[in-house]
């Protein structure tokens, strides 16, 4: 079936082709099928709305079909510049880390409306359609975010993080430390899949959607965190090593950018975790990362 297909936290658009009905409907249950899926950069909200805003509709059926040239993988050169909706979703993290390495670039935002204030079918985005259908996301399949500089193009967020971060000095000092970096970042992965499989975005009863944010919050979100802990290697407020990693930062955004107080309450989360807490102490007082954090724009996710 191609009603949705999921792999981690990435999403395939609907085919273009189906009859209007059928692909709204198709459309309602791959919304529902990545919020219980998708892997989340930030929040259960992520994955939910990627799969909504990729979703093919308009302008968007009437795709370029170019090929890829090879420079894509070539140098990068000049400013690089970040494209993505306006809201924080998958490319905050890849933000943070230009704004922790002092790096200018142009962050380039597609803006969205609701024609029904939070009904994702009728999410009004004119300019990314624009920019799809003329071929200029061909290289990320017809998504967002992407990376440029120059002739340099690169897709999915994931790549764009780790890339950004090798570049910045922030995957560690050495081969072994870079691969505990990406292992650590596969651990916040594991704990935010946990979290994004329980379709909570969304949810129409309410208390079901308590009940199911107690027990994470109380029970199992405690457990895995404890895990974290114990497995991290660093010391000194760092994940790996002696410096600020992408590990960090993914530590940081876990504990400060991911939850609501709502949701966590004035405690927040990792109580009984000296080492995660060190580490988001490291990033948070970091004046680059403060910076972001207070003039960063502020959107509906």
């Amino acid at each position: 079936s191609f009603v949705a297909r999921t792999s981690g936290w990435r999403s395939l658009p609907l085919p273009p082709t189906m009859a209007p009905r059928t692909r709204a409907a198709a459309g309602a249950l791959a919304v529902g099928a990545a919020a219980s899926a998708c892997w989340l950069a930030g929040s259960a909200v992520s994955g939910f709305v990627s799969a909504a805003l990729h979703s093919p509709r308009g302008t968007s059926s009437a795709l370029t079909r170019a090929a890829v040239p090879a420079s894509v993988a070539g140098p990068a050169t000049g400013k690089f510049n970040l494209r993505y909706f306006d809201i924080r979703g998958v490319a905050e993290t890849a933000r943070i880390l230009f704004a922790l390495a002092g790096e200018e670039y142009e962050d380039s935002r597609y803006p969205l409306s609701f024609g029904t204030p939070g009904d994702f079918s009728t999410i009004k985005r004119e300019e990314f359609e624009a920019d799809r259908a003329a071929g200029k996301m061909e290289v990320a399949m017809g998504k967002v975010p992407v990376l440029g500089a120059g002739d340099f193009s690169l897709p999915q967020s994931k790549a764009i993080e780790r890339y950004l971060a090798t570049r910045f000095g922030m995957m560690g000092s050495t081969p072994e430390e870079a691969a505990w970096v990406d292992a650590v970042g596969e651990h916040v992965r594991d704990i935010n899949t946990a979290y994004g499989s329980k379709g909570l975005f969304g949810m129409k009863d309410a208390e079901k959607k308590k009940e199911i944010q107690a027990k994470w919050f109380g029970e199992e979100l405690p457990v895995m965190l404890k895990k974290l802990d114990v497995a991290l290697p660093g010391s000194d407020g760092f994940a790996v090593g002696s410096k600020i990693s992408y590990a960090d930062v993914l530590i940081f955004r876990l504990f400060k950018d991911t939850y609501t107080e709502a949701e966590t309450g004035t405690a927040g989360v990792g109580e009984g975790c000296p080492k995660l807490q060190a580490v988001a102490k490291t990033v948070g007082s970091n004046a680059n990362m403060q910076k972001w954090m207070e003039e960063r724009p502020k959107t509906m996710f």
